[in-house]
Formats: C-alpha cells, structure tokens, sequence
C-alpha cells in the first residue's frame, strides 16, 4: 500500500518503478530457465570418462618423468586415450547443440595423435597444450552441470514406466 503523504506523480512514479523491476524479476528467471537450451545437456558418464582420462593422462606425465613408463606402456597409454577420446566424440555428437565439447574433443584427439607421433618420453613441458585442452573439456562439464542445475523441471523426462495388467 502506497503511504497517503504521496502526491499522485509520486506514486505514479513509484509504480513505474516497481512495474520496471518486476518485468527485469521476470525476464532474469525466464533467461535463466532457457539458458539450457543453448548448450547440450549435461552427461554423467561424459565427465566420468573425462575425469578417467585425465587421471590416466597425468599419472602417465609422473610415470615418464620418473623414467617408469616402458616404450609398450607409452603406446598403449597412447592408443587407450584416442580411443576413448573417438568414444567421446561419438557420445557428444548424440547431443544437439553440443559443438563446442565435439571441438575441444577434436583438439585433444589432434593433441594426443601429436604427441604419440613426436616419440620419446612424454613429459609435462610438452603436454602443457593436452592439459589446457583437458581442463577447457572439464570447464564445459562443468558449465553444463550447472545450466542443469537452473532448468526449470530438468530430468523429469523418461522416467515413466508403463504397465501392462
């Protein structure tokens, strides 16, 4: 209730005001709640995979460093990180609007094709550009589990079982 002291051009004022706010309210919530629709959604065994992946590309960094990772070892690092990163790609391709993720996972599979083909240890001077690609992949993740976590009833889809008596 506006306070009876108020001249009509005040509370005229006052109510545009209000009016105004409430209309930026709304158009928050409602760019808020489409803010999903620009980006693919969030996958758990992509950031899974992902996360695996990293885990396995730093500890054969440490490995090489140590002089413990065999030439046989290397390869096959080498071979199970393309792999996975192709396995990647062809899940990320499932999602509309997901290009982003399919372009840094192009980038980290030229990065690891990269470094195989160069030979000799891998070592973390080398393997500072396959970090960075790694950790833009996990940004992504990581902006898409947020979006997520603002959409307007996300993941009530396919959850329904039909019974037959």
């Amino acid at each position: 209730m506006l306070p009876a002291t108020m001249t009509n051009c005040d509370r005229q004022v006052f109510r545009f005001r209000l009016a105004g706010q409430t209309t930026a309210w709304v158009a928050a919530f409602l760019l808020v709640g489409c803010s999903a629709a620009f980006v693919a959604p969030y996958d758990e065994t992509t950031d899974r995979l992902l996360t695996e992946l990293s885990v396995r590309t730093e500890t054969a960094i440490l490995e090489a460093e140590a002089g413990q990772l065999s030439e046989k070892n290397r390869q096959q690092f080498f071979d199970n990180a393309i792999g996975t990163v192709r396995t990647l790609k062809a899940r990320s391709s499932l999602y509309a609007k997901n290009e982003e993720e399919i372009n840094a996972l192009t980038q980290l599979e030229k990065r690891y094709e990269a470094l195989r083909e160069r030979g000799g240890p891998l070592r973390s001077s080398v393997a500072t550009g396959l970090r960075a690609t790694l950790l833009d992949l996990q940004q992504i993740q990581i902006a898409k589990r947020r979006s997520e976590t603002f959409t307007i009833g996300a993941k009530k889809s396919g959850s329904t079982v039909n019974h037959v008596d």
